[in-house]
């Protein structure tokens, strides 16, 4: 692997940890069938992801914290 692409790649993202998540997430996606946002070229799974990473197809998104239970029933309540 290229380790100035992973750097650069790193710096984009935003650090090695994220761009480790997000093209660990979108392997599982791809091995479970998702589909190629850029044409194949003959090169490995992990290559591919790479590519779509690269060119800004695809982003790591921040999961939002769970709303409290509280907030929750003071919503359902109709008050």
């Amino acid at each position: 692997m290229d380790e100035a692409l992973v750097e650069r790649l790193s710096k984009q993202i935003g650090g090695r940890f994220k761009l480790t998540s997000l093209v660990t997430k979108r392997l599982i996606e791809m091995n479970r069938g998702s589909q190629s946002l850029v044409e194949a070229e003959n090169e490995s799974t992990l290559d591919t992801v790479l590519r779509e990473v690269e060119l800004d197809l695809i982003r790591l998104v921040p999961q939002l914290p769970a709303p409290e239970e509280d907030e929750g029933k003071a919503l359902t309540q109709g008050d």
